[in-house]
């Protein structure tokens, strides 16, 4: 029960004592006229209330006046959201989730539920969630005009949710559909400007999460700036296409747009195959070269100190140097022929020089 309803208590106490008094009025008259004419009656006096009868009217007016003040005298704010006191028209202060107490007759509290999501929908509506769902199409919020004038079809969702109560109460339209209709304009104008400075072929391909991430912040930023104590949640494109009469066009150019691409991966993956191949001989020559210098080098390396260890010898005994000298020369080259003399023209096989150098001899000498 609000003030309302003790006005309309009043009112009616104050017809009925009105009523009675009228009555009592007639009442009156009557019996006056009787009197005048010679009838002596006396009008009737209505008997009079003892003590105990105020008394009982009074206690009851008590009890009713104290438990409408103590039934507004408490409140209580459910989960999720946030309680707007206000005292005498002005903000008092925010209370949180639970039970409070209030100023009854004086204080005005406005629940708003802060952890709600709320949804709007762009260019279509969500007739029945389904399954299966069924959409109704709007088309008067869905087409744009692009930087290229052209014209694009944009279907898409606004998610917001309050986080300042005070503001979202006191600088907004109380009635649901005028700040629903305020919201809805805002980014609406909002996305249509950032359409607008944007050719077709961009809006459609690769300027979808751009448009995204730049409506959200730029009409936070208007929130703010307006004092709604609204917070923009997500601002997501459902559907990017071009208007039906030219639909057919624009996917035949998406086909080959996207055979392009598909061709650029491929050679491209091709060259990176090639790329790899080529650099793994490139270091695989390489690091044969390295060995095979580095093979070079010790086989040098090794010759000079035997040159060097045989210089010695050689000033000691020069014969017996050039001796082992040719020895040695002469072995290398035999085990892989076979030596003959020619005499008289006939091939005689003088001595199978591979088997004797490598067999032994009986004595363990080759």
């Amino acid at each position: 029960m609000d003030w309302r309803v003790l006005l309309l208590f009043a009112l009616l106490f104050a017809l009925t004592r009105l009523s009675k008094k009228l009555r009592d009025g007639r009442i009156k008259d009557v019996f006056e006229a009787n009197k005048a004419k010679g009838f002596d009656w006396e009008m009737p006096r209505p008997p009079k209330m003892g003590a105990w009868g105020k008394g009982l009217l009074g206690s009851i007016v008590v009890v009713v006046i104290l438990f409408l003040g103590l039934s507004k005298s408490f409140y209580i704010v459910p989960s999720g959201s946030m309680g707007v006191v206000f005292r005498l028209g002005i903000v008092s202060h925010v209370a949180d989730q639970g039970p409070h107490l209030k100023i009854p007759f004086v204080d005005h509290v406005e629940v708003v539920n802060t952890e709600n999501i709320r949804r709007l929908e762009y260019g279509y509506r969500t007739v029945q969630v389904g399954p299966p769902a069924r959409y109704q199409d709007v088309p008067e919020e869905s087409r744009m005009l692009t930087r290229d004038n052209k014209i694009v079809e944009i279907d898409w969702v606004l998610q917001y949710q309050i986080s300042d109560p005070v503001d979202y109460i006191t600088h907004i339209p109380e009635d649901r559909a005028y700040r629903e209709k305020m919201i809805r304009d805002l980014a609406e104008s909002y996305l249509r400007e950032v359409v607008g400075f944007r050719i077709l072929d961009d809006v459609l391909t690769k300027e979808k999460q751009a448009i995204q991430t730049e409506v959200r912040k730029g009409l936070q930023e208007k929130m703010n700036q307006l004092s709604t104590g609204i917070f923009v949640s997500s601002v997501s494109l459902q559907d990017v296409v071009p208007p039906k009469a030219v639909q057919k066009s624009f996917n035949a150019v998406n086909s080959a747009r996207a055979e392009r691409e598909r061709m650029i991966l491929e050679a491209e993956r091709y060259a990176k195959e090639v790329q790899s191949e080529v650099i793994g001989d490139v270091e695989r020559v390489i690091n044969e070269a390295n060995a095979y210098a580095f093979r070079r080098v010790a086989l040098a390396e090794g010759d000079v100190a035997r040159i060097q260890a045989l210089t010695e010898s050689y000033r000691i005994n020069p014969n017996l140097v050039r001796l082992n000298l040719w020895m040695e020369t002469m072995t290398d080259v035999w085990k892989d022929m076979n030596p003959t003399f020619i005499s008289s023209s006939e091939v005689l096989k003088i001595l199978p020089l591979d088997r004797i150098l490598s067999f032994p001899s009986q004595d363990g000498q080759k």
